[in-house]
């Protein structure tokens, strides 16, 4: 009964990831990818999705990491030059991982569709790795179930596990990690562990800092100290260190991959020149910014710093940063998902039984939200809520199952949960079938004045969008449009997640103990 059961909550997990999965029929091409039924009206509305996009079919079209002229115009802005060569400027992992998910598509004749549904796919996986991490913590199976969930359905996650982004694949690396580690207790499964975090790092730069705290809790296997009454003793395992070598295959992949396309294994993407325009000859049009070499300053004469990856964080930007990633109305997770603050309940009941795994779950958090309250664009660009948060959000999400199952006789305490999360699930849902174009507050004044009306700020302008008719889901534009409005649309979608709450509400509350 049990397994039916999670088979169901996979099916419903899916139903709904279909019904909003963004998209339109067609296989884009140097002809027409830079058309804006593509880029701004259409699936690839934003650099990151663009330059990612780029990416994989230069891989896969041009079996290059050059981009010819068109690729390199839908790259815009987040444009690579080296050595006379348009080159991406992001790391090259999520356009291998998808580009199985694009050939499949493009032989249906949807290629961009194939590619986003592999990371709806992660995103499932996801939902489910939450649902077991909770079970083998001692949660309760439909607060697990609630769990998942909450994480997919009622975070911005929603609105990322629709389009190209990296976030989902970084936090099954993730939760993948951790669920091998609770789970296993081989010399295998340890192996697999340093492979995923490994391979963090040519998906995304900053994973490696992500993914610290599970490399730390997986390095006790191998090394260890043990406290006496005389004196401490030092342990290391040799076979242990033996699975340390999952780390090569990765790195080597990212070796080979900076030297193909850089001619420089140790030369990151983020760190070449970029170029932000493109000229009719094919030219760049304005001066490339940020050179990796050092130039001098002319009007000091003083060297210019090389560009970096670490020049990307600086610790002044720590207090507002947090502000903006927990509490801003333009990412704050008090804006976009409120129900995750329950789970601060929850991670500290885990920490009453599991102490050393509530110590993974807060370095994490804490790893995470440092990193990017750091980052030189807290914001990150135009988005919907705190996009890097995501990895964070599945950690909080199995807080949620801990507390919904220690405190699920308790009504009071339910029906917050149920409001909270109706709100955050009607928030989510807004930005993963409408539009992720969110612009921070500080560039909204200078917007209105470019387009001439007054910009609406956070979700309002995704409110607005379902007002004139307007959704990105492939579903919705190829037949739902033919039955219902987009209003409705998204009213029939929020009110499955809901029902689907309600009801595993009341299950987890009749639950007996023996079960």
């Amino acid at each position: 009964m049990k397994k039916l059961h999670t088979i169901l909550f996979v099916l419903f997990c899916s139903l709904i990831l279909t019904l909003s999965i963004r998209g339109i029929p067609g296989n884009p091409n140097t002809l027409t990818m830079n058309e804006q039924r593509w880029t701004e009206d259409g699936p690839l509305e934003l650099s990151p999705e663009r330059g990612r996009f780029a990416l994989l079919y230069s891989l896969v079209e041009d079996k290059s990491p050059y981009f010819s002229v068109p690729v390199a115009r839908l790259a815009l802005p987040d444009l690579g030059y080296h050595n006379q060569k348009y080159v991406s400027l992001f790391a090259p992992g999520l356009s291998y991982l998808t580009s199985p998910g694009y050939m499949i598509g493009k032989y249906f004749g949807a290629s961009q569709l194939g590619t986003f549904a592999v990371v709806a796919l992660f995103a499932l996986i996801n939902a489910w790795l939450v649902y077991r991490i909770s079970v083998i913590l001692g949660a309760r199976r439909w607060a697990s179930y609630l769990a998942g969930i909450t994480f997919l359905f009622a975070t911005p996650a929603f609105a990322y596990a629709v389009t190209l982004y990296q976030h989902h694949l970084t936090t099954f690396l993730l939760l993948c990690s951790i669920y091998l580690l609770l789970r296993f207790k081989g010399l295998a499964p340890l192996s697999f562990v340093w492979f995923l975090i490994a391979i963090s790092i040519p998906l995304d730069y900053p994973n490696l800092l992500i993914l610290l705290p599970v490399g730390i809790y997986a390095l006790k296997r191998i090394v260890w100290v043990e406290n006496s009454v005389k004196n401490w003793s030092f342990h290391v395992s040799p076979a242990g260190i033996i699975t340390l070598f999952g780390v090569l295959p990765p790195l080597l992949f990212f070796l080979w991959f900076n030297n193909w396309s850089y001619g420089n294994p140790l030369q990151f993407s983020g760190t070449v020149s970029s170029v932000k325009a493109i000229d009719e000859t094919g030219k760049p049009s304005t001066p490339i910014s940020y050179s990796p070499e050092p130039v001098v300053n002319e009007s000091t004469n003083e060297p210019k710093p090389k560009k970096s990856v670490v020049r990307f964080f600086n610790p002044r930007n720590l207090l507002d940063g947090l502000v903006i990633h927990l509490f801003s109305i333009d990412r704050g997770m008090l804006i976009y998902t409120p129900v995750m603050f329950l789970s601060i309940f929850g991670i500290i009941l885990l920490g009453h039984q599991f102490s050393a795994v509530m110590t993974l779950f807060v370095a994490t958090i804490g790893s995470t939200l440092l990193l990017y309250a750091m980052w030189g664009d807290p914001w990150g660009g135009w988005a919907f809520g705190s996009r890097y948060l995501i990895p964070v959000y599945s950690v909080l999400a199995i807080g949620i199952a801990i507390v919904l199952s220690h405190w699920r006789k308790n009504i009071f305490f339910l029906i917050c949960f149920f409001l909270l999360f109706l709100y955050s699930a009607s928030v989510s849902t807004l930005g993963a079938i409408t539009s992720n174009r969110n612009p921070p507050s500080k560039e909204i004044d200078a917007l209105s004045l470019l387009t001439g009306r007054n910009e609406e700020k956070t979700y309002d302008r995704n409110i607005t969008i379902l007002k004139v008719n307007k959704s990105k889901s492939f579903v919705f534009q190829t037949e739902g449009y033919k039955y219902v409005n987009a209003q409705t649309y998204y009213i029939l979608l929020v009110s499955l997640i809901g029902i689907s709450a309600f009801t595993w509400l009341i299950l987890l509350f009749k639950q007996k103990l023996s079960e």
